[in-house]
């Protein structure tokens, strides 16, 4: 599968799980990639945890049946990951990968993919305040 001209979506959506929904549904036939920064997340359940007599509580950011979610694996409330993917499921024959060996911080995506015999790249990140991810960037690969 040849791709030439991917349409790319970004939008910080400040964990408005209604926003989300709406973007996913309205660009569905628009956009190819959606990055997402501060996506929504909701609790699923807690586990049971040797520090936590209420348990560990797990978090997960919501899927949609025409996209496929791209975000690190859901941490704590506290080190929620700042930046999520959905990529169109018809283009899953590019073979979309979450590249952790090249950059692991939970508010930076990146995304490999195989366009014939190319290898392209997307990211999604989010910068706080303290431009951290910036940093990480930096950092890891300078």
């Amino acid at each position: 599968m040849i791709k030439h001209n991917l349409r790319i979506f970004s939008q910080n959506v400040r964990k408005n799980k209604i926003l989300t929904d709406t973007i996913l549904e309205t660009h569905k036939s628009t956009s190819d990639i959606i990055l997402i920064q501060e996506p929504p997340r909701f609790l699923i359940r807690r586990v049971p945890s040797c520090t936590n007599s209420l348990g560990d509580s797990i978090f997960r950011t919501p899927n949609y049946p025409e996209w496929s979610l791209f975000i690190r694996s859901n941490l704590s409330q506290d080190n929620y990951p700042q930046v999520a993917m959905y990529i169109n499921k018809c283009l899953s024959k590019l073979q979309f990968a979450l590249c952790l060996d090249i950059v692991n911080y939970c508010d930076i995506n990146l995304i490999a993919f195989h366009n014939e015999q190319d290898t392209s790249f997307i990211i999604n990140m989010y910068s706080d305040s303290n431009q951290t991810a910036l940093y990480i960037m930096t950092w890891q690969n300078g």
